[in-house]
Formats: C-alpha cells, structure tokens, sequence
C-alpha cells in the first residue's frame, strides 16, 4: 500500500509538473501569430509490480492536446504579406523537400529563390523615355514565414495568364508597368444640338501604336437644307486621317438613324506605324440641348505604372495599374484534413501530416466552389487562440492538484518512518 501511494504521489507531482510547463508555454505565446495552445489531459495509467504478488498500481497520467481547430482572433495590418484564414485549413511552407502546414500569415520577403529551384524568366514590358517598347525581367519576392521556410502556391504567366500546373513557391512581385493598347475600337455617347447652324466639334483622346494619347476631334457639319442630316469627319493631332465623310442622320425622335451606327477610319501616325480605329456612334443623340459628350469604352490605354496589389478571399494576389489595368501575380495553396487536432506539432504555430488526422488536400479555393467555407483575408493575421484568464485558472487548479499529491507523498512518508521506528 505504501509503494503504491509513493508511486502515484510522485507521477501525479510529475503530471502536474507537466502540465504546468504547458501552461507556462500558452502564457508565453499569448501574442504569437498563428499560435495553437495545448491542455494537458490526465488519464489513469495502471502498472504492474511484479515484486509485490503481482499487485497493480493506478497512477496519474498525461496526453497533451493541442487546440488546433479553434481559431484565433484577426487582426488587420494593412500588409500585404500578412495573411490570414477564416475556416479551415493552412498555409503550405516548404524547404528542404520538407511540406509542412501553418495557421501563421506573418509573412516575409526574401529575393532568394529555395535551392534547386529554377524560377522562369519572364520579361515584362515597361516604357522608355522614347514611348519606346523595351523588356525587364521580374524582380523576386518571394513569400517566406519567419522559420525561412517558403509559402507554396502557383503564380502567373503574366505574358499568357496561366497559373503553373505545379506547386512552387509564389512570387508576389508584379510588373512595375503594365503595357498599354492602341485604339482600334471606341463607343461614344453625347448630343449634337438639333438647332445648331455650325459645324459642332467633339475631342475624344486616342492611342497610337506606342500608347500615346492623341486628341481625336469629329467634326459635325449641318446638311445644308436638312435639319437631321449631318457630314461627320475626323482629324486626329499628329496624324493623316483618311476616312471618307459620312452623312448622318437622326429621325424626329433624335435618334440615329441606319446604316451609319458606326464608322471606320484608317490612321497614318507621324511617328510610324498605322492604326485601324472604329468608332461606335450609335448612342449619339440629337437633342435641343447643348453639345456634349463623353467615352463609354475604348480598348486603347497608355502605359500603366504599378499602384497598388491586393489579395482576395480565394488566396489570389491581383495588382492593379495606372492605366485601369489589373493582373493577377499568384495565388496561394490551402491545405486541409478531417481532424486539425490530430495535426502533429512541430513548433506553437507549424504543423506536420499526421495519418491520424485523416486525408491530406491541396486545395485551390479559387477552383473550388464548394470550399467557400473558407477563406485568405490580406493585410490581416491570425492571433494566439490563447485567453489568459483561461490558463490562469487552469495555472491555480493545477497548482493545488500538484499541492495535494506532494502532501500524498509527505503524509505516506511520515508514516512509513513512524512504521519504521515502531519496529526498531
């Protein structure tokens, strides 16, 4: 009896030591991203002592769990290396052949590529002080978690749009400039004042060949002898315009009338090159009211000089343009199983696949419908799922549990040596 007290005293001042530690360690990462805190369960082991008739002995044993399913609080950082997800799943990092998962998006850039690893080079197309058409290769940066370990997920072709079909580490570094477009089409809306008597300007900006923006000014002479008719011609600044006038005619609704709802002009720029632009103009009124009007669309656009880059709830990192242009640069891996817990811990806030777990997926949300449950917030991060005044409390039970199987040990002591000088 007296072996028996001694041994589960002193596993249960062992359990409660332990448990204790993870106490410690939860308090200690109270304000570490992405932190997932562990309990420490007791559970009844029973031993047996083969020296004393084959007597068992129950004492106290722990397993520790780790909360990997309960989500921390967001926080927003307006970073765009910060991440976060609502839902489940994690983040895939890699190095070293070594996949590992986490909750933690404190992400970092580095213009290291991983070892081995053969980024492609791609040219992106940026201006010259001449409006010139040159190349640039990208510039890396690639995301990293503060372990160095490189965040996995698949980035574009920016020259043909495509994603890599293979997981690799992603580059949120965009072009710096983002190629325009010569005009070729262009739909106009506005007014040409039914009692007018001279010929009515209107000036809309076109693109040239190197995606420089000339004013292009129609020119609306009133048919002699014909209040809805009227002779439509184009010049354009720094350009021969050939295009023979067209004769347009509204109805007594001041509506356009066929076969004129758009027309064609072929333009000789003085810097080299030809242009074919056609103009809709079917949403051109004549009204009683004064000359007006305004471009609906048109497909030519300058240069655009990066602005800004953002990412969206499927993990997708897209950059936006000066010039109205927007390009998506990456997108992120999610990695989800059937039971987080079961995840084993490498460190507070990295995991590695457990088969207790279940299946192990690589999912990309964007081609995913069905996962919609979960999602990437940028410029956020997922917080420690610690609450301190949860792990004091535990911190004060713990405390006088490891009181009481200390007073076990002392008490059985006291009276195994009363046993002893009674028999001496």
């Amino acid at each position: 009896m007296t072996l028996g007290v001694f041994v589960t005293s002193t596993q249960g001042m062992l359990s409660q030591s332990h448990a204790m530690e993870q106490i410690s360690a939860n308090v200690a990462n109270v304000n570490t991203v992405g932190y997932k805190k562990v309990r420490t369960l007791f559970s009844t082991q029973m031993t047996q002592n083969s020296q004393m008739n084959n007597d068992h002995l129950f004492s106290a044993g722990t397993v520790d769990q780790r909360f990997v399913a309960v989500a921390g609080a967001l926080t927003s950082t307006n970073s765009v290396y910060d991440l976060s997800i609502s839902g489940k799943g994690f983040f895939v990092v890699e190095k070293d052949g070594q996949q590992l998962y986490t909750r933690a998006g404190d992400f970092l850039g580095t213009a290291v590529p991983p070892e081995g690893y053969d980024a492609p080079e791609i040219e992106y197309y940026q201006p010259t002080n001449n409006a010139g058409v040159t190349t640039q290769k990208p510039s890396p940066n690639y995301l990293i978690n503060s372990s160095g370990l490189y965040v996995m997920g698949w980035n574009v072709n920016p020259l043909t749009g495509e994603y890599s079909s293979s997981l690799e580490p992603v580059n949120i570094s965009p072009p710096e400039y983002y190629p325009g477009h010569a005009t070729s089409q262009m739909v106009l809306k506005g007014n040409i004042p039914a009692d007018a008597t001279t010929t009515q300007k209107q000036s809309f900006p076109v693109y040239d060949n190197d995606f420089n923006s000339h004013s292009m000014v129609m020119h609306w002479e009133p048919v002699e002898g014909d209040a809805n008719a009227w002779n439509l011609t184009f010049n354009v600044e720094g350009a021969t315009v050939t295009s023979p006038p067209a004769q347009i005619r509204f109805n007594e609704n001041a509506q356009l009338v066929s076969p004129y709802p758009s027309v064609s002009m072929q333009i000789q720029w003085e810097g080299g090159g030809t242009s074919t632009v056609t103009v809709d103009i079917s949403k051109m009124t004549q009204y009683a009211t004064e000359l007006n009007g305004e471009v609906l669309s048109q497909d030519g656009k300058p240069y655009g000089e990066l602005v800004s880059r953002s990412w969206d709830s499927n993990g997708v990192l897209t950059a936006y343009y000066g010039n109205g242009s927007k390009l998506n640069v990456c997108k992120v891996a999610i990695a989800q199983v059937q039971v987080p817990n079961m995840m084993e811990a490498v460190s507070g806030n990295m995991f590695a696949y457990n088969t207790q777990a279940g299946d192990l997926e690589i999912v990309d949300l964007e081609e995913t419908p069905d996962q919609r449950m979960t999602q990437v917030a940028g410029g956020s991060l997922e917080g420690s799922n610690v609450r301190l005044e949860d792990e004091f409390t535990n911190m004060i039970i713990t405390q006088r549990a490891y009181s009481g199987s200390t007073n076990a040990f002392t008490t059985n002591n006291e009276m195994l040596q009363e046993a002893i000088s009674i028999l001496s």
